[in-house]
Formats: structure tokens, sequence, C-alpha cells
């Protein structure tokens, strides 16, 4: 591999040096017709340069603000374990629109086309959808539950006296914390 590489960077070298001398030649000559062209050849090949370069960079921005909104809805509407089922669906309605030269990321309706639909909007149609209804959580919300007789609130948590004495200091301290009763 290294031999490749210093034969490509020998080649180079001789190229450059030939181009070089034919452009040493022309000027000595007055041939200004093989300067302009040796000089175009250049501008025309370090265009092409940036240009892809261009292209490249934008590829890679346009994939860090499409994933990282879809990884997140994905992550947002599914059940533990299920977001990389959703994410190429919600990636293949994200894309990247340039607003006063700078980028932002843009759902797209189900044909593909841009839409004036918010991210938030997207995450509603997705938890909608009956498709995708069972890898998509519910509203993810706790609630307390009441525990009857006249108190309001979850129902008090217990543990045995045994399983409380086998414990470890800090897990002592930590069932007296979160108001765990111990019964005999």
């Amino acid at each position: 591999m290294s031999e490749k590489k210093a034969a490509d960077a020998k080649r180079r070298e001789a190229e450059d040096a030939a181009r070089k001398a034919a452009e040493d030649a022309a000027r000595k000559a007055g041939d200004v017709g093989s300067l302009e062209k040796s000089w175009s050849e250049k501008y025309n090949a370090a265009l092409a340069e940036k240009d892809a370069e261009v292209q490249r960079l934008n590829g890679n921005l346009t994939g860090v603000l499409v994933d990282s909104v879809a990884s997140r809805l994905a992550a947002d509407l599914a059940v533990q374990g299920s977001a990389n089922v959703l994410l190429p669906h919600i990636r293949g309605r994200l894309a990247v629109d340039y607003v006063d030269g700078a980028p932002v990321t843009r759902v797209l309706d189900a044909a593909g086309k841009p839409s004036a639909a918010t991210i938030d909007e997207l995450k509603a149609e997705f938890a909608a959808n009956p498709a995708f209804a069972p890898i998509v959580a519910g509203t993810k919300a706790s609630g307390g539950g009441a525990s009857g007789a006249g108190r309001g609130g979850a129902a008090s948590k217990t543990m045995k006296r045994s399983e409380f004495d086998a414990l470890d200091y800090a897990a002592k301290a930590k069932v007296f914390k979160d108001g765990i009763t111990i019964t005999d």
C-alpha cells in the first residue's frame, strides 16, 4: 500500500514538473494560448474539487440533522427497544432545507414532498397510525392511584422485617427515605 502511495506521489510530482516546464516554455515563447489553457485546467480542477467537498459536507450535515431528529422522535414514540423499527419510517419523512442560508429540518408529506407540518405534528401522525400501534408507547404517564379508606394518593408500600434485616445500611436508609412500612 505504501509503495502504491509513493508511486502515486512520484507520478503527481512528475506531472507537476512537466506542466511547470511546459508553462515556462510557453512563457518564454510568448504562447498565451497554452498558458491560458493550463490555468483554465487548474482552475476547473480546483473548482471540481471544492464542489465535491461542498457536496460531501452537505451530505454529512443532512445526515446529522435528519438522523438526530428521527432518532429523538423514534425514542419518544416507541416502546423501549423498538425505536429502530420506527427510525427508517420517520427518517423517510424528514429532509433538510435552507432558510436564509441556515439549514433546518423539514417534514415531508407521505408522498415525499415538502409540507407545512411540524415535527410535533409528524410525531402525532405516527402515534395515531394504527400500523405502528404495537410498537408505539402510550403516554408514558404514571399515576398515583388511590388506596381507598379516605386517603388519597398511592397505596403504601410494605416490606417484611426479615427482608429489611437482610439489607445493608445504605439500602435500609433508602427504605426509610422511600416511606416503605416494615411489617412482621
